[in-house]
């Protein structure tokens, strides 16, 4: 919902190694059943028998140290979050549904909709789900600094985060009232306030994240991705179900998904943040020259330039990467938002088949984690990064360039299965890439300016898209912006200095014969865990 919708922020993997039966040693992650393996030894450190170890490690998976009042917080809010986010799919194809019908649009066998060139509100109705995600883009760039700055230099941060889980609750159930009279009000609310809200509350329930050490804060992270996924995996079930079996059309189950996420996500978050206790501020504001504090905004944006300047001279890998981010991370944001309208009004598709298009996506993001899994292991994260920014780039003309008209329709599918490996691979390389490149003492504190980074130029792909689907009628020339910012990332990323890349020809990992041990640097020669992130 970042610029809806947003890849959803995802705390840093850590590296955590466990020792095997045969002295080998393994990172543990939510993929493969590393987590169990990790916490295999007992929450207090202790041995345990095989049965016991084995319910442990299912309950550590799901709620790990949840004895913790903020790890309990931490579990709900990503769960309810999940779920306000992705009832975003429902609602744009009841927005592109009324549009169409407005504009005069025809109407297909299959229930979609023609693109025929009318206007609605000035613009074509295909147009629509992107000029959304150029406000939302704007809207939250601009407002991530001032949230920031609540959360480090206030003692406002728990109240500041049940207000924007509240807007953002409410900013749902306004939703349901789709209508014709009401729906263009309702995506601008959708685009301003629940795009910055949701990464509001996203900033403040990271900010409560804390370990001791890095194997607890793998078990945390991992079991608070496993919330979230399940919250949206069983969100998208639901709906589609109730989608297919009532026969209700787009605008119809647009209502009921905000309606369901209003209540189970809101009541999610209001557990959540019952469990939460107050902060004081962690920084000091300055004062001006008069003595009174420095403004809360300027403060925000004064500490992201300090900040990102600090970084470029103590670690400029990291902050190379950043800069990479800020362009594949908004085209790779993009993608969702012109991928639903493209399928609608290009290729024609229903909205039970965009469902199904969307659902094999979601489906098959686990290939691409496994395929980063091997590659980080193999090559390193650096060529794990770069190959997944390259494939996407590669993917993306190949599908405009095929996929065109309702005759391949078939082929969408085919495609689906492609970027699903895509997004798989592309966010547990993306984290554990940029958790390899930070000092590990840092990485927390910095997952802020990473987030920032993400949305800082969200918004550019879709109007780049908007203003040429409305001057040229084509949708396929639309895609330009979000291959430019591809091929930009991709430059800027394979510029990054390899001397902090985990690339296993590059590190001495082998076995030193006159010590008879291991050369072992468990941050460089053991890549960090990757973790799941759904868009």
């Amino acid at each position: 919902m970042t610029t809806p919708p947003t890849p959803l922020p995802a705390v840093p993997a850590v590296v955590q190694k466990a020792t095997n039966g045969d002295k080998s040693t393994s990172s543990g992650d939510n993929v493969d059943g590393g987590s169990v393996v990790a916490v295999g030894y007992g929450e207090k450190g202790g041995n345990t028998s095989s049965r016991c170890c084995g319910c442990r490690g299912i309950k550590q998976f799901l709620l790990y140290d949840s004895s913790r009042k903020e790890n309990q917080a931490l579990y709900l809010n990503q769960f309810g979050r999940s779920i306000l986010f992705i009832s975003f799919m429902f609602l744009s194809l009841g927005v592109l549904q009324i549009a169409n019908q407005q504009a005069g649009c025809p109407q297909n066998a299959n229930g979609s909709y023609t693109n025929c060139g009318n206007t609605v509100y000035g613009m074509q109705p295909s147009s629509m789900l992107s000029f959304m995600a150029v406000i939302g883009g704007v809207s939250t760039s601009c407002f991530m600094p001032y949230a920031g700055a609540v959360v480090d230099f206030t003692d406002h941060r728990l109240g500041f985060g049940k207000v924007n889980a509240l807007l953002l609750t409410l900013t749902n159930f306004v939703q349901v009232f789709l209508f014709e009279d009401t729906w263009f009000a309702i995506i601008i609310l959708q685009s301003i306030v629940a795009s910055a809200t949701f990464m509001a509350n996203s900033m403040v329930m990271w900010s409560y994240v804390s370990a001791p050490n890095d194997h607890e804060l793998h078990g945390i992270s991992s079991s608070g991705r496993v919330w979230e996924t399940t919250g949206m995996l069983g969100f998208f079930i639901v709906v589609g179900a109730v989608q297919i079996v009532s026969g209700w059309d787009s605008i119809e189950v647009a209502r009921f998904s905000q309606a369901f996420a209003t209540v189970v996500g809101g009541i999610s978050l209001f557990l959540a943040y019952r469990r939460y206790s107050p902060i004081k501020a962690v920084k000091t504001l300055e004062k001006k020259a008069d003595g009174t504090d420095v403004n809360l905004y300027l403060a925000g944006l004064r500490e992201l330039k300090e900040t990102m300047t600090t970084l470029g001279k103590t670690d400029p890998s990291a902050a190379r990467f950043l800069v990479g981010s800020i362009f594949v991370e908004a085209s790779i944001s993009s993608f969702t938002n012109l991928a639903i309208s493209y399928l609608s009004q290009q290729i024609e598709m229903s909205a039970t088949e965009i469902i199904i298009f969307i659902m094999v996506n979601l489906a098959t993001n686990p290939i691409g984690i496994i395929l980063h899994r091997t590659l980080a292991r193999q090559v390193g994260h650096k060529r794990s990064y770069v190959g997944c920014i390259a494939y996407t780039l590669i993917m993306t003309p190949i599908m405009i360039g095929t996929v065109y008209s309702p005759q391949q329709t078939n082929l969408a599918y085919f495609f689906s299965v492609m970027f699903g490996i895509s997004y798989g691979w592309y966010y547990p390389s993306s984290n554990g890439y940029y958790v390899s490149l930070v000092p590990e003492e840092k990485v927390v504190e910095l997952w802020g300016l990473n987030s920032f980074c993400s949305v800082i130029l969200s918004w550019v792909p879709p109007i780049i898209f908007t203003v040429l689907n409305e001057t040229t009628g084509n949708m396929r020339v639309g895609w330009i912006g979000v291959i430019i910012f591809e091929i930009i990332g991709l430059a800027v990323s394979l510029t990054i200095p390899g001397k902090m890349d985990s690339s296993i020809s590059e590190l001495d990992c082998s076995v030193d014969e006159e010590k008879g041990s291991k050369v072992d640097d468990e941050k460089i020669c053991d890549g960090p865990i990757p973790t799941v992130s759904i868009e």
